[in-house]
């Protein structure tokens, strides 16, 4: 959308902006008082046609072409990968059971939160660069739109939070991830940040209406003036846009700086001890322990800077429209912002399956399984298909060597029964070879491995009794 408001009519009470969601714009008044000329209004001293009147204010009904369609070329390409992506990752969660882990279960929330805003934001958001106004779709959808949207932004926010908290405990306090475990803790904290997310987005919801310009003139409705917005009074007197920045954006980042930078602190200690002891065995394996550990925590950092190049635009866009409406060259500002704050806005729903799924190579192998129609190697008979019923503490990203546990509650027999969860395994660690086909990208276990509830998972009989080999697999950091 266009923004072509002189910054004069700020003394008119008439000021708006644009954001991913809605226009802003307060209806015109005129008051003999301001003694405003004819280059106050652009269009002779209130001798302009109502029509005129409205594209001064809201700027020209249609962009210009090259515009429009270079906007609806780039936010295609954005809608096809974000819904296509989105799609696959739920998709390959709901067909493979050994998908259905706590941290797939958050991926999937998320997958779900951006399909819902890329299907019912986007084509709206397009569809406005070529019909800007009057409104065409009414009141009702104005309202679900509003509400959806900022509902499903909430859920993406508190998504990747708990996700972020769930690898955190992960790599740093296994033990307390045990005390937690459990497939349905995952399935609560979910149902109740979407619960949460939907109840914070009802004033988007109740508030957004279909405004209108008045005519200076005779202060008369200019019905071509229809918009989806929220009254800029209810903004000024509310402080919605304030309490979303501080709760949706603030917070949130210094949680996910906090949590990925102790998580990267400990992933480089541990791989530190880790070639302290192999010093003088392997320059190979050094110098590929090294890469796996640089690349772990370029990853890391890469969840950090995405979310904030993300979302960071469109909070500072509503605020920018609050608080500095008066600056110089804020009608320039506010356009270029508002467009990177869309691109941006959007492209984090695409962003989003890359960053926490197709990085991962047991996604990736599910992704060309579920394209081709047919299981790629086997890795689903391997360590892919027994993520869900173990759950291991990971350090750096290294080579390890199988581990061999034994059940200390049991040790004549490992359980088969689905009944026995939730029960720690001692380990003891042998030096035994690699695997040659093997995945050199794997995480190495540690002190504990914890056998997760899954009453619908029966473990098979090993061949050596009494003993569980554990393979190497990826776990998604």
């Amino acid at each position: 959308m266009n923004s072509s408001t002189d910054p004069t009519f700020s003394e008119l009470n008439a000021s708006f902006t644009n954001t991913p969601d809605t226009l802003f714009a307060t209806s015109v008044s005129s008051d003999p008082s301001h003694g405003f000329g004819e280059e106050d209004y652009a269009c002779g001293t209130f001798n302009c046609s109502p029509k005129e009147f409205v594209a001064f204010v809201l700027g020209p009904q249609t962009l210009p072409l090259y515009k429009a369609v270079l906007i609806t070329i780039i936010f295609g390409g954005i809608f096809i990968t974000g819904v296509v992506g989105n799609l696959l990752v739920c998709i390959v969660i709901i067909r493979h059971s050994a998908m259905h882990t706590a941290t797939n279960y958050y991926l999937f929330s998320l997958a779900v939160s951006d399909l819902l805003y890329l299907l019912f934001g986007l084509p709206t958001e397009v569809f406005l660069y070529w019909h800007q106004y009057p409104d065409l779709f009414g009141m009702p959808f104005c309202k679900i739109r509003a509400f959806i949207s900022e509902a499903c932004t909430y859920v993406s926010v508190f998504t990747i939070v708990a996700f972020s908290m769930e690898r955190f405990l992960a790599i740093c306090h296994p033990l307390h991830l045990y005390a937690m475990v459990g497939f349905k803790r995952a399935i609560r904290i979910i149902t109740a940040l979407w619960i949460v997310s939907f109840i914070s987005a009802i004033p988007f919801g109740l508030l957004s209406d279909i405004q209108y310009l008045n005519y200076p003139l005779d202060h008369s409705r200019i019905e071509e003036s229809a918009f989806c917005s929220m009254s800029p009074k209810i903004v000024n007197e509310i402080p919605v846009f304030e309490v979303s920045f501080c709760i949706f954006f603030v917070i949130p980042m210094i949680l996910i700086i906090l949590l990925y930078g102790r998580m990267g602190a400990k992933i480089r200690s541990r791989t530190n001890q880790k070639l302290g002891v192999q010093q003088g065995t392997n320059n190979r394996e050094t110098r590929n322990s090294q890469m796996r550990k640089k690349t772990v925590i370029r990853m890391l950092a890469a969840v950090v800077i995405t979310f904030f190049v993300c979302w960071f635009p469109f909070h500072l866009q509503r605020l920018i429209f609050l608080y500095a409406k008066n600056m110089d060259n804020y009608l320039d500002i506010n356009e270029a912002l508002f467009s990177i704050a869309g691109f941006a806005y959007y492209v984090s729903c695409t962003v989003n399956p890359i960053v926490y799924s197709v990085m991962s190579r047991r996604y990736r192998v599910a992704f060309r399984e579920l394209l081709c129609g047919k299981a790629v190697g086997a890795y689903y008979n391997s360590g892919f298909a027994r993520d869900h019923s173990s759950f291991r503490e990971s350090s750096a990203y290294d080579r390890v060597h199988s581990v061999h546990v034994r059940a200390s509650q049991h040790p004549n027999k490992f359980e088969t029964d689905s009944s026995s969860a939730n029960r720690v395994l001692i380990k003891k660690t042998y030096s035994l070879p690699l695997p040659k086909n093997a995945d050199s990208t794997v995480l190495s276990t540690t002190d504990i491995v914890i056998v997760l509830e899954n009453s619908h998972t029966v473990c098979e009989e090993p061949k050596v009794e009494n003993d569980i080999w554990i393979e190497n697999e990826e776990t998604c950091i």
